[in-house]
């Protein structure tokens, strides 16, 4: 029904022996704060095989087999310097590799990457799919590392890669940039050619409007970590006030809401309506909370402990959350800019949301599911198209720079709003066109353009319904497009008004 894949990392990496190293790989081919610079690894501007960390690079191949051969050399490619990496992979005996080589500290120590976004590099391959492997203090075996997959083609390309990209393999540990040993781009799986020219290899910060996170933060926010049971500064704090995510400031829990539970975590029993996202646990077990607006880790919830009248603990990191008074919340409200969200739904939430975020004045862009009876749906549930709702995009956006009308014109120009319950390839309600106003003056507006549409001669099929419970979808459907820099398959801009 929907041809939605995440990339499958493979599971093997023969007996590759690498424990302090960053390494370059190809595979055979498988299904707060302002921007500042990157930091380098290496562009390659020296013929010595010395990156710009001091470190060397080393090629590697399979040493089980030993049938596969490569080949690594800093050569010119186009007026530049280039790491060029070519070679025969076999697969026989799960051992077919090879890789470009490079421990990231030259004491073989720790290499921290706190406060960085990811890997940015600018590649140009022939046509496979390559990945770069992370390799942490938590990997102590070669069979262990973090891994996100890209595509080359013939051309050169930009290819950035979020830390929360990176899948674990044979590790249990979430990744945690801050003790890195290893990344890779593998060639292996496969009996196939490699050959792969990088021209610059970095991490890099991303421009968001969230606030900067220390180390400690960052473990227990970004990487699902957990203070100390009745260390956090808020475990034993009842002041008047309300809780607001540490991460990007929403606000999450009033403090009305807050109880004694002696966990040694600050334990609430009750939410500000659709601020916090319920989840399962990577363990299988238990059930996490994140912030709805950005998706830091919060902690997690428990039900029928009959502690309070609502039977609900959410149980909270003190370090995951700010709290601020009464005055302190009215003067924040008074000095916030004006925004005001729009949402639309036009078949496959990635296309939608590539076009809406690149119009000059829209903030920010979540992808999700509203318009149907499920809470908190999942994409499997809605792909059964059981749940009545639609994949859509939620808008925030500035009404100083960009109007409602503008983004609803936006909407009708980058897809084809005469499909019935479908749009190009994918069939079913979920993918059908729909604007869900917030406000009269939204659904007004709407109506016009439908009106406008129709007296061109379109035959228009887009569903104009009050706005219900957006539902966020899932981390990995959030910026598709941006983070494997590809572009829609189906969602194409044409002028129309």
């Amino acid at each position: 029904m929907s041809r939605k894949k995440c990339l499958a990392a493979p599971g093997f990496l023969g007996s590759m022996m690498i424990v302090s190293a960053f390494c370059i790989v190809a595979w055979g081919r498988q299904g707060g704060s302002a921007a500042v610079p990157d930091r380098p690894i290496d562009d390659f501007s020296t013929e010595d095989q010395v990156s710009s960390l001091g470190t060397r690079w080393a090629l590697r191949t399979d040493r089980i087999s030993g049938a596969s051969a490569g080949k690594m050399q800093f050569a010119p490619s186009d007026g530049q310097t280039v790491l060029h990496l070519t070679g025969s992979v076999a697969s026989a005996d799960r051992g077919g590799f090879i890789a470009a080589q490079l421990g990231l500290d030259p004491r073989g120590r720790n290499f921290s990457a706190h406060g960085f976004a990811g890997l940015r590099l600018r590649v140009k391959g022939n046509g496979q799919s390559y990945s770069i492997r992370l390799r942490t203090k938590d990997t102590r075996f070669a069979t262990q590392y973090y891994e996100a997959v890209f595509q080359t083609s013939g051309q050169w390309q930009e290819v950035k890669l979020p830390f929360a990209q990176f899948v674990p393999a044979s590790v249990a540990a979430p990744l945690d940039p801050t003790a890195l040993r290893t990344v890779a781009v593998v060639a292996a799986g496969k009996d196939f050619d490699a050959n792969i020219q990088i021209a610059n290899l970095s991490f890099y910060r991303e421009q968001t409007m969230y606030n900067p996170l220390t180390p400690e933060e960052e473990r227990v926010i970004l990487y699902k970590g957990t203070e100390r049971p009745f260390s956090g500064k808020y475990n034993d704090f009842f002041e008047t006030g309300v809780y607001t995510c540490r991460r990007c400031g929403a606000e999450l829990f009033e403090s009305s809401s807050k109880f004694r539970s002696h966990c040694g975590w600050p334990s609430f029993d009750d939410q500000i309506a659709g601020a916090v996202k319920w989840q399962p646990d990577a363990d299988g077990m238990r059930t996490e909370i994140v912030c709805n607006h950005c998706g830091g880790h919060l902690g997690h919830v428990f039900l029928g402990e009959q502690l309070t009248e609502k039977n609900t603990r959410y149980c909270v990191n003190s370090i995951s959350m700010d709290f601020l008074s009464p005055d302190e919340r009215n003067a924040r409200a008074q000095a916030a800019p004006r925004t005001e969200r729009a949402i639309f739904a036009s078949g496959c939430f990635w296309g939608t949301e590539y076009h809406m975020q690149r119009a000059p004045g829209v903030i920010a862009t979540t992808v999700g599911y509203t318009g149907g009876h499920v809470d908190n749906p999942t994409y499997k549930q809605v792909c059964t198209d059981r749940t009545g709702h639609a994949e859509a995009v939620e808008v925030v956006y500035d009404p100083t720079k960009i109007s409602y009308e503008k983004l609803a014109k936006l909407f009708f120009e980058t897809h084809d709003f005469t499909q019935l319950n479908r749009q190009g390839p994918d069939i079913g309600r979920q993918y059908r066109s729909g604007i869900f106003y917030l406000s009269d003056e939204q659904k007004q507006t709407a109506e016009t353009l439908v009106q406008v549409l129709r007296q061109k001669g379109y035959d228009v099929k887009t569903e104009i319904t009050p706005a219900g419970t957006f539902w966020p979808a899932e981390d990995d459907h959030q910026d598709y497009y941006n983070k494997t820099q590809k572009t829609p398959y189906c969602h194409i801009y044409r002028r129309i008004f």
